[in-house]
């Protein structure tokens, strides 16, 4: 990833996180508040790297923004219920989801010549799923400490 990227990707990813953890017991909150944090990334983005907002492929970029939105609502309704866990959840599909952004729209202005890859719900939850599994994989303590 282009490194004026990568700065904007994680300063959104950190935004939207917090964002995220302390909206999450109110339902639905966050994704009023982390909606308009992604589109901000991709005008930033697009204007950082020197690129028209009108050249940017909005269809899928708006795909990823409220496809991600509707999944993470499904994961916050289904971890939701769970106090703490719910919250680092939430915050976690927030900052896969803004990284996924980031690397798409890096992708698309580095090779303009090339169609912008489909982007699908399932794609989109199963980013969640992976990221929600790294995460418990690293709460998990190793073997040798499990006895």
């Amino acid at each position: 990833m282009e490194p004026r990227t990568r700065r904007l990707t994680n300063v959104y990813s950190s935004v939207s996180a917090v964002a995220a953890f302390v909206t999450q017991p109110i339902p639905a909150m966050d994704e009023l508040i982390v909606v308009p944090i992604h589109y901000a990334l991709c005008v930033k983005v697009a204007r950082t790297r020197g690129v028209s907002i009108l050249k940017l492929p909005w269809r899928p970029i708006k795909k990823i923004i409220w496809y991600g939105a509707a999944a993470r609502l499904v994961a916050n309704f289904s971890l939701g219920l769970v106090p703490v866990v719910g919250m680092f959840s939430n915050a976690i599909t927030a900052i896969a989801l803004t990284e996924y952004l980031g690397r798409y729209l890096d992708d698309v202005i580095e090779h303009p010549d090339r169609a912008p890859p489909e982007v699908s719900m399932e794609s989109l939850k199963e980013l969640f799923t992976s990221a929600l599994k790294k995460k418990a994989n690293a709460n998990e303590p190793p073997a040798s400490e499990a006895t």
